[in-house]
């Protein structure tokens, strides 16, 4: 990813306050660069990767500036605001943006200067359309209608017509969760609609311009972990941070499920459905001209930037449903025909689309979702579980382990996904009988055709490592298009695993197993058990 006439290894040495013309909407914010540059200044669509001490447009990789440390958050309402240049440390106050923002609190008798755009970029910012959104008065209201399902069990998000939301962020698990935290918790909420107030309240007017030094009400974040860098100043017990890597433990006041209604996603008539994934692309350079604006009609690009660690405490499931039904095999519309995968360099802009625009459309996705959430997909394998129940009471086995995993992350692959964008998952259990160890594993295959047999294995040796093998199964199995890959299995364990097929299930309902045929499928493993 490259920014257009900024220079190469250019390091972000201060933010500044946003502005734009009187009567606009199009928001930029000052910046200033290492080395001094023309370029004094970016649209706010780029505050998701703007953060102190970065570098841009490197050459090559560069270590993170600042020193590393976390703490643990007891409570924002003992926090207070003030300004950069009220940090002790002389290397700080000293510089142009020293009249921005700060969060100010006392952590194990250090003193921290927090300034309150990149929090906000950590909770709120992962992608430009919600810096977009949150200059907006009531913009939450306009392009989003919360509908209470089963008192506060169930939550239906309409995502409006008119909501220029990105494709890839509504076909997302862990965005959409994100978005629903802000809508559904009432904190997460307060402080996100706080932005646009403080704009309205804070602003001033210069000549022809708007002009804002950014602010906003924090949500509490009691019990929280931030994990940092900054410039640490021993001597005065201070630090000021320069760019946030993560935030863990974060409360959450959501429904259990929320089911987010995207006019612009249809479900196949055979009970399946397909979500618009962005484009694979083999591009050597994405250059970000903010100068032009970005086609709607056009494809789609997500831009990977640096992560950004984000950990619910109690992780909620979100879904993605249809408007309507499309016929089997056709897919929605992914913008124009277009095709960008071949070419070696490309011209994008992250900026709000319109049918004026002239460059691809592209946003960033920043955010690495490390909550604990497998638990979330177990109702996926119930027969499955059943089944293994009964096995280990029939062979009277002993029952080791049992785990449902996501399935990975492959560079280029994206069965890692179901349609809708939730993750796939596979149930995994050890179980032993007469001192030997066999796995069963199960995958989550409702949106195919054809569902994957259940795999059957047996340990070769007691200092079997299956934490490794089942790693290296998942990656095997992606990279196959979901097929369990017998050159792996047979490589590594000879004749001692059997793929043993589901009981049939009603034509109308294919998740439906009816008792008998949970018994027969236990009777069947415990066939196989005995030809090990």
């Amino acid at each position: 990813m490259r920014f257009k006439d900024v220079e190469n290894n250019s390091t972000i040495r201060e933010i500044g306050p946003l502005f734009c013309r009187q009567g606009g909407s199009g928001w930029h914010i000052n910046v200033k660069l290492k080395p001094s540059q023309k370029k004094q200044y970016f649209g706010i669509s780029q505050i998701p990767v703007l953060a102190r001490r970065r570098v841009l447009n490197p050459t090559a990789e560069s270590l993170p500036a600042g020193f590393l440390t976390s703490i643990s958050i007891e409570d924002t309402r003992t926090w207070k605001s003030g300004l950069i240049k009220s940090c002790p440390i002389s290397a700080v106050n000293s510089r142009e943006d020293a009249n921005q923002w700060c969060f100010v609190f006392e952590h194990n008798e250090t003193q921290y200067f927090l300034p309150q755009l990149e929090l906000a970029r950590v909770l709120f910012f992962h992608y430009a359309y919600l810096v977009r959104l949150s200059l907006v008065h009531q913009g939450l209201i306009q392009d989003f209608d919360v509908r209470r399902i089963d008192g506060v069990s169930k939550v239906l998000v309409d995502i409006m017509p008119t909501s220029s939301l990105p494709l890839y962020v509504r076909g997302d698990h862990a965005l959409r969760r994100v978005l629903a935290w802000i809508l559904l918790d009432d904190d997460a909420r307060r402080s996100f609609e706080s932005i646009a107030r403080h704009q309205l309240q804070d602003g001033y007017d210069i000549e022809k311009y708007r002009v804002w030094c950014f602010q906003f009400d924090p949500p509490l974040l009691q019990g929280a972990g931030l994990t940092f860098r900054g410039h640490y100043d021993r001597n005065k017990k201070s630090f000021f941070v320069y760019e946030v890597y993560g935030i863990s433990n974060l409360l959450c006041n959501c429904p259990s499920v929320v089911d987010f209604f995207d006019p612009r996603f249809f479900e196949s008539q055979s009970g399946g459905s397909r979500a618009v994934r962005p484009r694979a692309l083999s591009i050597t350079e994405l250059e970000i001209d903010e100068k032009q604006e970005p086609d709607s009609d056009r494809y789609e690009i997500r831009i990977d930037t640096p992560m950004v660690a984000f950990e619910f405490s109690k992780p909620f499931h979100t879904t993605r449903i249809g408007k309507g039904r499309a016929r089997s095999g056709s897919c929605s519309k992914n913008g124009g025909s277009t095709n960008p995968s071949t070419e070696a360099a490309l011209e994008i802009s992250t900026d709000e689309a319109s049918v004026l625009g002239t460059l691809p459309s592209a946003d960033f996705d920043g955010l690495d979702d490390k909550s604990d959430d497998a638990h979330l997909y177990a109702h996926k394998f119930e027969a499955f579980e059943e089944m293994v129940v009964k096995l280990v009471n029939l062979a009277k086995c002993d029952h080791i382990r049992r785990q449902i995993r996501k399935l990975p992350w492959i560079e280029g692959y994206s069965k890692h996904l179901l349609p809708d964008g939730s993750p796939r998952c596979l149930a995994f259990h050890l179980i032993s009988k007469d001192g030997a160890v066999y796995a069963l594993l199960e995958v989550e295959t409702s949106d195919n055709k054809n569902r994957l047999s259940t795999l059957f294995l047996k340990e070769q040796a007691s200092s079997f490592d299956w934490e490794r093998q089942i790693g290296v199964l998942e990656i095997q199995l992606l990279k196959s298009s979901l097929v369990w890959p017998t050159s792996f299995l047979t490589k590594e364990f000879g004749s001692n695993y059997k793929r043993i097929p589901h009981p049939k299930t009603s034509s109308s309902n294919k998740a439906l197993i009816e008792q008998e045929s949970i018994n027969h499928w236990a009777e069947r493993v415990h066939s196989e058990m005995l030809t090990f």
